[in-house]
């Protein structure tokens, strides 16, 4: 499915600005040297600026150009966050504890949730993250080789996910569908979170999206004594 092209060029302006091509406090250029760029109209650019700032990338300044903010403390859960990006935004030193990473076929319910057949290669990435050296959050992903070849040599780079997707293969994530359930801590998940049998957990079953395509399943499975939700919501 072809991107609109407006969602072609928010994609390359985010990607400018989370690789640090535009710092926060920067300027975008014009929108005359916006389109030229870019070679697309005015509304395109004015469409694709608006999602940016939509998303707390940027923030337009009438008068005075467009500055990029800093987003990674403009994040909030109305938006496309992980676990990782939350735990930051609270303020706790985030790292990852374990990583495993392995190919499996996809099961009936896993191909389900991603829109392929059954059987078909996946990768199977399973973390554990610490938050202030504490045990906090088990995550579990599941994304095609196809999307993402060879990614399973690249472990080492992996410590925010959908970043990681972003900059090796240009996927960028702009939706997700999440369940989000409290459940109480079994036998190993117990060991892995150093806590007691029968402890809350909070369990998010999260299927993230381009576009439209079915990109990653997700499970984390969080203490629930250091992790909560926000929610914004208005009108009915």
């Amino acid at each position: 499915m072809k991107n609109p092209i407006y969602q072609d060029v928010y994609f390359k302006l985010r990607k400018l600005i989370t690789s640090g091509e535009y710092m926060a406090g920067d300027f975008l250029p014009t929108e005359d040297k916006l389109e030229a760029i870019y070679k697309v109209s005015r509304t395109t650019i004015r469409k694709a600026v608006e999602m940016l700032a939509a998303d707390g990338y940027i923030e337009v300044k009438q008068g005075r150009g467009t500055r990029v903010l800093d987003y990674q403390y403009t994040q909030n859960l109305n938006r496309v966050t992980s676990v990782s990006d939350t735990l930051r935004q609270k303020g706790y030193e985030v790292i990852i504890k374990d990583i495993y990473i392995d190919r499996i076929e996809a099961s009936i319910h896993i191909a389900e949730k991603l829109g392929v057949k059954e059987n078909t290669g996946l990768y199977r990435i399973q973390r554990v993250l610490s938050a202030d050296t504490v045990p906090t959050a088990i995550l579990l992903n599941y994304i095609s080789v196809d999307l993402a070849p060879g990614l399973d040599e690249k472990s080492g780079k992996i410590s925010r996910l959908y970043k990681f997707l972003e900059s090796e293969f240009d996927i960028f994530i702009d939706s997700c569908v999440d369940t989000i359930f409290a459940k109480n801590a079994d036998f190993v998940e117990s060991q892995m979170l150093n806590i007691k049998t029968g402890s809350a957990l909070l369990e998010i079953h999260r299927v993230t999206y381009q576009t439209g395509r079915p990109i990653t399943y997700d499970i984390s499975t969080m203490r629930a004594d250091r992790y909560q939700f926000e929610v914004k919501t208005s009108g009915r």
